[in-house]
């Protein structure tokens, strides 16, 4: 019987890693820490809210970004049952293509240009009068842009696959926000929302997406490293 090949050891670290931050969330000084992050998550998950928004006819109202690392697209109009839908099934999918895209560095590099660009747009469109928003939103651009440009080989991979990670396991981190709001601490979720329109239970939506999330995380790695033209 011919064995499983078991984990580069780059492969564990990137999902060591990925699991780590998840995990250290929970933690609050970690999460003070860990913000940075967050607020890139934030970026793409509201930016997946407006891009859907748009499309359903709604009217973008703007994008907030909050200190906390949490963040708002108000809107008016469209369908509100995929627009509250978008924001955690959004960033999933950004992520896994990041994941899956950085199996080269060719590939790792023009996807984190392209995630720059997106930025931009995002802000140039949406982002108005926040300033936690603007700060966290030209920081990552100019990060994204940096590491595009000048990281090179294997660490040029990690970082577009970690980020992307990141963007997957966001879903996840839905279940913490149900957790906050039945302590009273966070604004309402999209989770939360969904429940008010659709009458099933916030916690279903939160589990279907972070069963989502992780179902992308498990075959985007294992496509991507399993691609024969990766590097070894």
């Amino acid at each position: 019987m011919k064995a499983r090949p078991s984990l580069k050891p780059h492969q564990t670290s990137l999902v060591v890693a990925g699991f780590a931050t998840l995990l250290g969330f929970l933690v609050p000084f970690v999460r003070q820490a860990l913000l940075p992050i967050a607020y890139l998550n934030t970026h793409l998950h509201e930016m997946s809210h407006a891009l859907v928004a748009e499309a359903t006819g709604a009217q973008v109202q703007g994008i907030d970004v909050y200190a906390n690392g949490s963040g708002v697209t108000p809107v008016v109009g469209g369908n509100l049952l995929l627009i509250a839908s978008a924001g955690y099934v959004g960033a999933s999918i950004f992520g896994a293509a990041m994941i899956y895209f950085g199996r080269t560095e060719k590939l790792a590099r023009a996807t984190l240009a392209t995630l720059a660009v997106l930025l931009t747009c995002s802000m140039l469109l949406w982002v108005r009068g926040d300033v936690v928003g603007v700060v966290s939103g030209i920081g990552w651009i100019a990060v994204l842009g940096v590491v595009a440009v000048f990281v090179r080989g294997r660490p040029l991979m990690f970082i577009c696959q970690f980020l992307g990670l990141q963007q997957c396991l966001n879903a996840v981190q839905s279940l913490f926000v149900l957790v906050d709001l039945s302590a009273g601490t966070e604004l309402h979720s999209d989770a939360s929302i969904l429940q008010s329109v659709t009458g099933i239970p916030s916690i279903l939506w939160a589990l279907g997406w972070s069963a989502l999330s992780l179902f992308l995380v498990f075959v985007t790695l294992r496509v991507a490293w399993q691609d024969r033209t990766a590097k070894p």
